[in-house]
């Protein structure tokens, strides 16, 4: 090989480390300020998974302002929020979401949010396509007496039924489901 093109290689080669470099950085520093975290549901009938990033709230106004009502959200930051089921589960409306990984977006609303299970899951959180969509269910909408500062998904149980809950400024969501 000649040493011009063992130069160029060696160029490539630097160049590419260089941009992964940077890239892990850049990610590095946007999980700063919005870490990954993940909410598991387990019980004897189904084990739900979400992987999700938390924004803070930071003295900002959250719904309504920096997530618009009427538009779609990744449901947290950084990375799609990802949901991934054992087991098929029943929402309220009696439809049906089968095991497997979703990722998961909302259309928040004053009164109400559309949760939307999604069958492609990006890289990252900033691509949603409807056209994947696999279910769309209404979360409920309740008005906090505190502030929520950290973007918090979890699991809760009213009753022995398991619910999503999404909480985040004054605003919590609550997405009631049953194992099938």
């Amino acid at each position: 090989m000649s040493r011009r093109l063992l130069y160029i290689l060696g160029a490539i080669f630097f160049l590419v480390l260089a941009i992964v470099g940077f890239n892990q950085y850049r990610l590095y520093q946007t999980k700063q300020y919005s870490p990954e975290e993940t909410a598991e549901y387990i019980s004897t009938d189904v084990a739900v998974k979400v992987f999700y990033n938390r924004p803070s709230k930071k003295g900002r106004v959250i719904f309504g302002d920096l997530v618009p009502y009427g538009e779609w959200w990744r449901t947290g930051a950084n990375e799609a929020t990802q949901i991934e089921l054992t087991r098929d589960i029943r929402f309220e409306n009696g439809e049906t979401l089968s095991a497997g990984k979703y990722s998961l977006v909302t259309i928040p609303n004053a009164n109400e949010w559309q949760v939307i299970f999604n069958s492609k899951i990006p890289d990252w959180g900033t691509d949603y396509d409807p056209q994947f969509d696999v279910l769309n269910v209404v979360g409920h909408v309740e008005r906090l007496p505190q502030t929520v500062e950290v973007f918090t998904i979890d699991f809760t149980e009213e009753n022995g039924q398991p619910r999503l809950t999404m909480a985040w400024d004054n605003t919590k969501v609550t997405v009631p489901f049953s194992a099938l």
